[in-house]
Protein backbone atom coordinates (compact mmCIF):
# COMPACT_ATOMS: atom_id res chain seq x y z
CA UNK A 1 0.00 0.00 0.00
CA UNK A 2 1.23 3.25 -1.07
CA UNK A 3 0.43 6.12 0.72
CA UNK A 4 1.38 9.88 -0.17
CA UNK A 5 -0.53 13.40 -0.84
CA UNK A 6 0.93 13.69 -4.23
CA UNK A 7 -1.72 11.46 -4.89
CA UNK A 8 -4.89 13.69 -3.86
CA UNK A 9 -4.12 15.97 -7.33
CA UNK A 10 -2.07 13.38 -9.43
CA UNK A 11 -4.22 10.33 -10.39
CA UNK A 12 -2.59 6.85 -9.42
CA UNK A 13 -3.24 5.84 -12.90
CA UNK A 14 0.21 7.77 -13.65
CA UNK A 15 2.09 5.66 -11.23
CA UNK A 16 3.16 1.98 -12.13
CA UNK A 17 0.28 -0.42 -12.11
CA UNK A 18 -0.10 -4.09 -10.33
CA UNK A 19 -2.41 -5.83 -8.82
CA UNK A 20 0.11 -6.12 -5.93
CA UNK A 21 0.06 -2.26 -5.40
CA UNK A 22 -2.67 -0.05 -3.68
CA UNK A 23 -2.17 4.07 -3.88
CA UNK A 24 -4.23 5.75 -1.26
CA UNK A 25 -4.28 9.40 -1.31
CA UNK A 26 -3.21 10.33 2.31
CA UNK A 27 -2.30 13.75 4.09
CA UNK A 28 -0.97 14.03 7.82
CA UNK A 29 -4.33 14.23 9.97
CA UNK A 30 -2.97 16.68 12.25
CA UNK A 31 -0.76 19.23 10.07
CA UNK A 32 -0.95 21.88 12.88
CA UNK A 33 1.05 19.66 15.42
CA UNK A 34 3.68 19.08 12.91
CA UNK A 35 4.12 22.13 12.03
CA UNK A 36 4.50 23.72 15.58
CA UNK A 37 6.46 20.98 16.20
CA UNK A 38 9.11 21.16 13.46
CA UNK A 39 8.82 25.44 13.06
CA UNK A 40 8.91 26.24 16.82
CA UNK A 41 9.52 23.55 19.23
CA UNK A 42 12.14 21.33 18.10
CA UNK A 43 14.34 24.03 16.38
CA UNK A 44 14.64 25.90 19.03
CA UNK A 45 13.92 23.34 22.34
CA UNK A 46 16.31 20.71 21.42
CA UNK A 47 20.22 21.29 22.16
CA UNK A 48 21.97 17.82 22.00
CA UNK A 49 22.44 18.91 17.83
CA UNK A 50 24.19 22.01 18.74
CA UNK A 51 27.31 21.14 18.29
CA UNK A 52 26.59 20.20 14.76
CA UNK A 53 27.89 23.08 11.94
CA UNK A 54 25.05 23.22 10.54
CA UNK A 55 23.32 24.17 13.70
CA UNK A 56 25.84 26.56 14.95
CA UNK A 57 25.35 28.44 11.45
CA UNK A 58 21.49 29.28 11.84
CA UNK A 59 22.53 30.33 14.97
CA UNK A 60 25.70 32.41 13.44
CA UNK A 61 23.21 33.93 10.93
CA UNK A 62 20.20 34.06 12.87
CA UNK A 63 18.29 31.91 9.88
CA UNK A 64 14.57 32.63 10.92
CA UNK A 65 15.22 33.78 14.23
CA UNK A 66 12.18 35.85 15.59
CA UNK A 67 11.19 37.22 18.58
CA UNK A 68 9.45 34.03 20.02
CA UNK A 69 12.23 31.62 18.91
CA UNK A 70 14.06 33.77 20.24
CA UNK A 71 12.26 33.45 24.13
CA UNK A 72 12.11 29.58 23.60
CA UNK A 73 16.36 29.38 22.70
CA UNK A 74 16.29 31.30 25.80
CA UNK A 75 14.32 29.19 27.98
CA UNK A 76 15.85 26.53 26.43
CA UNK A 77 19.09 27.00 28.37
CA UNK A 78 17.59 26.54 31.96
CA UNK A 79 15.90 23.44 31.12
CA UNK A 80 17.34 19.82 32.28
CA UNK A 81 19.12 18.15 29.62
CA UNK A 82 17.18 15.16 29.08
CA UNK A 83 14.19 17.22 28.35
CA UNK A 84 16.32 19.24 25.31
CA UNK A 85 16.38 15.78 23.59
CA UNK A 86 14.70 14.69 20.33
CA UNK A 87 13.69 11.70 22.00
CA UNK A 88 12.16 13.30 24.17
CA UNK A 89 10.07 15.48 22.25
CA UNK A 90 9.10 12.14 19.86
CA UNK A 91 7.74 10.83 23.13
CA UNK A 92 5.66 14.33 24.04
CA UNK A 93 4.46 13.90 20.15
CA UNK A 94 3.09 10.55 20.66
CA UNK A 95 1.17 11.73 23.26
CA UNK A 96 -0.35 14.51 22.02
CA UNK A 97 -1.32 12.80 18.78
CA UNK A 98 -5.00 11.21 18.94
CA UNK A 99 -5.36 8.00 17.38
CA UNK A 100 -6.33 7.64 13.96
CA UNK A 101 -9.31 5.78 13.46
CA UNK A 102 -8.24 5.73 9.56
CA UNK A 103 -5.01 4.35 9.74
CA UNK A 104 -6.38 1.75 12.15
CA UNK A 105 -8.73 0.66 9.53
CA UNK A 106 -5.93 -0.51 7.06
CA UNK A 107 -4.22 -1.83 9.35
CA UNK A 108 -7.19 -4.09 10.48
CA UNK A 109 -7.73 -4.63 6.87
CA UNK A 110 -4.46 -5.28 5.14
CA UNK A 111 -2.52 -6.27 7.94
CA UNK A 112 1.10 -5.10 7.19
CA UNK A 113 4.28 -5.84 8.63
CA UNK A 114 6.68 -2.88 8.04
CA UNK A 115 6.12 0.53 7.40
CA UNK A 116 8.45 2.07 5.04
CA UNK A 117 9.26 5.95 4.71
CA UNK A 118 11.59 7.93 2.66
CA UNK A 119 13.08 10.23 5.16
CA UNK A 120 13.66 9.54 8.60
CA UNK A 121 10.10 11.42 9.73
CA UNK A 122 11.09 15.05 9.71
CA UNK A 123 8.04 16.17 7.62
CA UNK A 124 4.35 15.69 9.17
CA UNK A 125 3.28 12.87 6.77
CA UNK A 126 5.68 10.16 7.41
CA UNK A 127 6.65 11.96 11.69
CA UNK A 128 2.24 10.67 12.00
CA UNK A 129 2.89 7.49 10.23
CA UNK A 130 6.03 6.68 11.98
CA UNK A 131 4.44 7.16 15.30
CA UNK A 132 0.95 5.81 14.74
CA UNK A 133 3.28 2.26 13.25
CA UNK A 134 5.04 2.08 16.76
CA UNK A 135 2.25 2.59 18.71
CA UNK A 136 0.36 -0.42 16.82
CA UNK A 137 3.57 -2.85 16.94
CA UNK A 138 4.91 -2.05 13.10
CA UNK A 139 8.33 -2.06 12.46
CA UNK A 140 9.45 1.30 10.44
CA UNK A 141 12.66 1.94 8.20
CA UNK A 142 13.60 4.99 6.07
CA UNK A 143 14.94 4.25 3.08
CA UNK A 144 15.82 7.15 0.74
CA UNK A 145 17.00 10.36 3.01
CA UNK A 146 19.86 12.28 1.93
CA UNK A 147 23.35 12.94 2.66
CA UNK A 148 22.71 16.19 4.22
CA UNK A 149 19.34 15.08 6.35
CA UNK A 150 21.41 13.24 9.56
CA UNK A 151 22.98 16.54 9.97
CA UNK A 152 20.62 19.36 9.27
CA UNK A 153 17.30 17.69 10.07
CA UNK A 154 18.30 16.20 13.05
CA UNK A 155 16.51 17.90 15.22
CA UNK A 156 13.00 16.84 13.10
CA UNK A 157 13.95 13.65 13.16
CA UNK A 158 11.68 10.43 14.28
CA UNK A 159 13.45 7.67 14.44
CA UNK A 160 12.32 4.52 12.31
CA UNK A 161 13.55 1.53 13.80
CA UNK A 162 16.12 1.03 11.18
CA UNK A 163 17.94 2.89 8.19
CA UNK A 164 19.18 2.32 4.80
CA UNK A 165 22.04 4.56 4.63
CA UNK A 166 23.62 5.59 1.03
CA UNK A 167 27.34 4.98 2.57
CA UNK A 168 29.74 3.77 5.85
CA UNK A 169 31.95 7.34 5.19
CA UNK A 170 29.32 9.83 6.33
CA UNK A 171 25.59 8.68 6.77
CA UNK A 172 25.81 5.25 8.56
CA UNK A 173 28.80 7.53 10.45
CA UNK A 174 26.16 9.84 11.61
CA UNK A 175 23.61 7.50 12.72
CA UNK A 176 25.40 5.63 14.57
CA UNK A 177 27.03 8.38 16.43
CA UNK A 178 25.12 11.33 16.46
CA UNK A 179 21.67 9.70 16.73
CA UNK A 180 23.08 6.77 18.72
CA UNK A 181 21.64 3.59 16.08
CA UNK A 182 22.65 0.40 16.67
CA UNK A 183 25.24 -0.83 14.13
CA UNK A 184 23.18 -3.68 12.55
CA UNK A 185 19.90 -1.10 12.28
CA UNK A 186 21.72 1.06 9.97
CA UNK A 187 22.33 -0.72 6.20
CA UNK A 188 24.34 0.28 3.91
CA UNK A 189 23.21 -0.15 0.69
CA UNK A 190 24.50 2.40 -1.76
CA UNK A 191 22.48 4.85 -3.36
CA UNK A 192 19.57 3.79 -4.94
CA UNK A 193 18.64 7.12 -6.71
CA UNK A 194 21.78 6.46 -8.28
CA UNK A 195 21.77 3.01 -9.58
CA UNK A 196 21.00 4.55 -13.03
CA UNK A 197 23.94 6.29 -13.68
CA UNK A 198 25.53 2.76 -13.81
CA UNK A 199 23.40 1.72 -16.81
CA UNK A 200 25.94 2.47 -19.15
CA UNK A 201 28.02 5.01 -19.68
CA UNK A 202 29.92 4.50 -22.68
CA UNK A 203 30.59 8.15 -24.71
CA UNK A 204 31.02 8.68 -28.38
CA UNK A 205 31.34 11.46 -30.75
CA UNK A 206 27.64 10.48 -32.21
CA UNK A 207 25.78 9.70 -29.10
CA UNK A 208 27.30 13.42 -27.67
CA UNK A 209 26.64 15.19 -30.70
CA UNK A 210 22.84 13.91 -30.98
CA UNK A 211 22.20 14.60 -27.24
CA UNK A 212 23.24 18.22 -27.28
CA UNK A 213 21.95 18.81 -31.20
CA UNK A 214 18.64 18.04 -29.33
CA UNK A 215 18.62 20.41 -26.90
CA UNK A 216 20.26 23.26 -29.94
CA UNK A 217 23.61 23.30 -28.78
CA UNK A 218 26.64 23.08 -30.65
CA UNK A 219 28.37 19.78 -30.70
CA UNK A 220 31.17 21.29 -31.64
CA UNK A 221 31.72 23.63 -28.95
CA UNK A 222 32.69 22.04 -25.25
CA UNK A 223 29.78 22.44 -22.41
CA UNK A 224 29.26 24.23 -19.38
CA UNK A 225 26.38 22.31 -17.19
CA UNK A 226 24.85 25.19 -14.57
CA UNK A 227 22.49 23.13 -12.31
CA UNK A 228 20.66 25.58 -9.57
CA UNK A 229 19.18 25.05 -6.47
CA UNK A 230 15.79 26.28 -4.65
CA UNK A 231 16.02 30.28 -5.29
CA UNK A 232 15.75 30.90 -1.80
CA UNK A 233 19.09 29.19 -1.14
CA UNK A 234 20.89 31.43 -3.30
CA UNK A 235 19.15 34.20 -4.56
CA UNK A 236 21.90 35.44 -6.99
CA UNK A 237 21.48 32.16 -9.36
CA UNK A 238 19.43 33.64 -12.19
CA UNK A 239 22.13 36.81 -12.32
CA UNK A 240 25.25 34.71 -12.48
CA UNK A 241 23.22 33.19 -15.48
CA UNK A 242 23.43 36.44 -17.14
CA UNK A 243 27.16 36.97 -15.89
CA UNK A 244 28.18 33.89 -17.76
CA UNK A 245 26.23 35.18 -21.08
CA UNK A 246 27.72 38.13 -20.62
CA UNK A 247 31.24 36.49 -20.09
CA UNK A 248 30.93 34.14 -23.07
CA UNK A 249 29.74 37.26 -25.22
CA UNK A 250 33.53 39.04 -24.83
CA UNK A 251 35.51 35.54 -24.99
CA UNK A 252 36.76 36.51 -21.39
CA UNK A 253 36.92 32.30 -21.10
CA UNK A 254 39.01 32.31 -24.32
CA UNK A 255 36.75 30.05 -26.38
CA UNK A 256 32.94 29.88 -26.87
CA UNK A 257 30.77 27.40 -25.12
CA UNK A 258 27.72 26.08 -25.06
CA UNK A 259 25.16 26.86 -21.33
CA UNK A 260 23.25 24.19 -20.07
CA UNK A 261 20.78 24.75 -17.53
CA UNK A 262 19.26 22.39 -15.61
CA UNK A 263 17.02 23.56 -13.12
CA UNK A 264 16.24 22.35 -9.43
CA UNK A 265 13.01 20.49 -8.88
CA UNK A 266 11.98 23.14 -6.42
CA UNK A 267 13.13 26.35 -8.94
CA UNK A 268 11.03 27.79 -11.34
CA UNK A 269 11.15 27.96 -14.98
CA UNK A 270 9.31 31.49 -15.37
CA UNK A 271 12.56 32.99 -13.68
CA UNK A 272 14.67 31.33 -17.23
CA UNK A 273 12.31 31.88 -19.80
CA UNK A 274 14.38 35.26 -20.98
CA UNK A 275 16.89 32.91 -22.10
CA UNK A 276 15.19 30.32 -24.01
CA UNK A 277 15.75 31.74 -27.77
CA UNK A 278 19.42 32.70 -26.69
CA UNK A 279 22.03 30.50 -29.55
CA UNK A 280 23.22 27.66 -27.53
CA UNK A 281 21.76 28.47 -23.91
CA UNK A 282 19.22 25.33 -22.95
CA UNK A 283 17.44 25.55 -19.86
CA UNK A 284 15.27 22.53 -19.09
CA UNK A 285 13.25 21.41 -15.82
CA UNK A 286 14.39 18.27 -14.21
CA UNK A 287 11.84 15.93 -14.77
CA UNK A 288 7.78 16.22 -15.44
CA UNK A 289 5.46 18.80 -13.85
CA UNK A 290 3.42 17.54 -11.55
CA UNK A 291 -0.23 19.06 -10.58
CA UNK A 292 -0.09 21.30 -6.93
CA UNK A 293 -2.24 21.30 -3.85
CA UNK A 294 -3.10 24.45 -3.10
CA UNK A 295 -0.07 27.07 -2.31
CA UNK A 296 2.23 23.65 -2.59
CA UNK A 297 6.06 24.09 -3.25
CA UNK A 298 6.71 23.91 -6.92
CA UNK A 299 6.58 19.90 -7.62
CA UNK A 300 8.26 17.83 -10.09
CA UNK A 301 8.76 14.15 -10.84
CA UNK A 302 11.77 12.30 -12.41
CA UNK A 303 10.85 9.24 -14.68
CA UNK A 304 13.31 6.58 -16.13
CA UNK A 305 13.61 9.24 -19.30
CA UNK A 306 14.57 11.87 -17.17
CA UNK A 307 17.04 9.85 -15.32
CA UNK A 308 18.64 9.14 -18.43
CA UNK A 309 18.67 12.62 -19.59
CA UNK A 310 20.23 13.28 -16.57
CA UNK A 311 22.68 10.55 -16.75
CA UNK A 312 23.81 12.00 -20.55
CA UNK A 313 23.93 15.57 -19.49
CA UNK A 314 26.69 14.71 -16.67
CA UNK A 315 28.40 12.46 -19.18
CA UNK A 316 28.68 14.97 -22.00
CA UNK A 317 28.98 17.99 -19.93
CA UNK A 318 32.97 19.60 -19.73
CA UNK A 319 32.20 21.45 -16.60
CA UNK A 320 29.93 21.80 -13.98
CA UNK A 321 28.85 24.80 -11.78
CA UNK A 322 26.44 25.13 -8.84
CA UNK A 323 26.03 26.01 -5.34
CA UNK A 324 26.47 23.64 -2.79
CA UNK A 325 24.39 20.94 -4.67
CA UNK A 326 24.20 17.45 -4.08
CA UNK A 327 24.49 17.32 -7.71
CA UNK A 328 28.39 17.62 -7.12
CA UNK A 329 28.71 13.63 -5.53
CA UNK A 330 26.51 12.79 -9.45
CA UNK A 331 29.58 14.83 -10.82
CA UNK A 332 31.69 12.84 -9.24
CA UNK A 333 30.80 9.69 -10.88
CA UNK A 334 31.75 11.38 -13.95
CA UNK A 335 34.83 12.46 -12.72
CA UNK A 336 33.25 16.03 -14.06
CA UNK A 337 34.90 19.30 -12.78
CA UNK A 338 32.96 21.14 -10.73
CA UNK A 339 33.35 25.25 -9.83
CA UNK A 340 30.66 26.12 -6.60
CA UNK A 341 29.63 29.34 -6.46
CA UNK A 342 30.55 31.45 -3.26
CA UNK A 343 29.40 35.02 -4.78
CA UNK A 344 28.11 37.62 -2.31
CA UNK A 345 29.72 36.51 1.45
CA UNK A 346 28.00 32.88 0.97
CA UNK A 347 31.56 30.86 1.35
CA UNK A 348 30.12 30.88 4.74
CA UNK A 349 27.11 28.20 3.76
CA UNK A 350 29.14 26.08 2.63
CA UNK A 351 29.95 25.35 6.61
CA UNK A 352 27.84 22.28 6.81
CA UNK A 353 28.80 18.62 8.15
CA UNK A 354 27.60 16.72 5.22
CA UNK A 355 29.70 19.68 2.41
CA UNK A 356 32.86 20.61 4.58
CA UNK A 357 34.51 17.07 3.29
CA UNK A 358 34.20 18.13 -0.15
CA UNK A 359 35.91 21.29 0.80
CA UNK A 360 38.50 20.07 2.62
CA UNK A 361 39.54 16.84 -0.17
CA UNK A 362 39.49 19.74 -2.68
CA UNK A 363 36.87 17.40 -5.05
CA UNK A 364 35.26 21.37 -5.77
CA UNK A 365 36.74 24.65 -6.11
CA UNK A 366 35.19 28.04 -4.68
CA UNK A 367 34.39 30.76 -7.08
CA UNK A 368 34.29 33.91 -4.32
CA UNK A 369 33.52 36.25 -7.50
CA UNK A 370 33.83 36.50 -11.12
CA UNK A 371 37.69 37.17 -11.43
CA UNK A 372 38.42 33.86 -9.67
CA UNK A 373 35.49 32.12 -11.29
CA UNK A 374 36.91 32.87 -15.05
CA UNK A 375 40.58 31.98 -13.45
CA UNK A 376 38.96 28.44 -12.59
CA UNK A 377 36.64 27.97 -15.52
CA UNK A 378 39.76 28.75 -17.91
CA UNK A 379 42.03 25.83 -15.90
CA UNK A 380 39.35 23.11 -15.54
CA UNK A 381 38.20 23.93 -19.19
CA UNK A 382 42.04 23.68 -20.31
CA UNK A 383 42.78 20.45 -18.06
CA UNK A 384 39.97 18.33 -17.10
CA UNK A 385 41.58 15.94 -15.07
CA UNK A 386 42.78 18.53 -12.70
CA UNK A 387 41.22 17.20 -9.19
CA UNK A 388 40.45 14.31 -10.87
CA UNK A 389 41.74 12.28 -8.01
CA UNK A 390 40.05 13.87 -5.15
CA UNK A 391 36.95 13.52 -7.20
CA UNK A 392 37.14 9.84 -8.09
CA UNK A 393 38.31 8.86 -4.33
CA UNK A 394 35.19 10.94 -2.96
CA UNK A 395 32.93 9.01 -5.75
CA UNK A 396 34.40 5.55 -4.35
CA UNK A 397 33.66 6.58 -0.63
CA UNK A 398 30.20 8.19 -0.73
CA UNK A 399 28.78 5.84 -3.52
CA UNK A 400 30.63 3.16 -2.26
CA UNK A 401 28.35 0.50 -4.73
CA UNK A 402 28.17 1.51 -8.13
CA UNK A 403 26.80 -1.46 -10.09
CA UNK A 404 23.41 -0.44 -10.28
CA UNK A 405 22.16 -2.68 -7.63
CA UNK A 406 21.62 -0.70 -4.94
CA UNK A 407 17.92 -1.08 -4.94
CA UNK A 408 18.34 -5.26 -4.62
CA UNK A 409 20.37 -4.45 -1.84
CA UNK A 410 17.64 -2.54 -0.28
CA UNK A 411 15.03 -4.78 -0.76
CA UNK A 412 16.98 -7.68 0.37
CA UNK A 413 17.41 -5.44 3.83
CA UNK A 414 13.51 -5.03 4.17
CA UNK A 415 12.59 -9.19 3.42
CA UNK A 416 15.60 -9.35 6.78
CA UNK A 417 13.57 -7.24 8.54
CA UNK A 418 10.21 -8.86 7.87
CA UNK A 419 11.81 -12.26 8.75
CA UNK A 420 12.93 -11.01 12.04
CA UNK A 421 16.90 -12.22 10.67
CA UNK A 422 18.68 -8.58 11.79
Amino acid sequence: MVFSPIFKANTPSDYYQSPNIIYVPWDAEHPKLWLRFNKTLRITLIKEFDNLDYHKLREKTGLNLNWQRKLLKFIAKIIPSPFTKADFFTWLENLLLPNSKKFKQFLKQYKPVLLITATPGFNGVEAEAILLARRNGIKTVATNFSWDNLFNTAKQIRKPDYLIAWNEALVKKAAVEIHGYADKNVFVSGVMRFDHHFSGKSRTAEDRGHFLAEKGLDPSLKTILYTTVPPQIYPFQVKFLEDLIRLRSVDELGENFNILVRLHPRDDFQYYKKFENLKNVHVENAGKLKNLRGAQLHKVEMDKEDLDNLRKTLLYSDLAVNFRSSLTLETCIYDLPTINLAYNGYELYYQMDHYIPIIKRGVVRLAHDEKEFIQLAKEYLKNPRLDSEARQQLAKDYVPFQDGLSYKRSVDFLEKIIQDKI
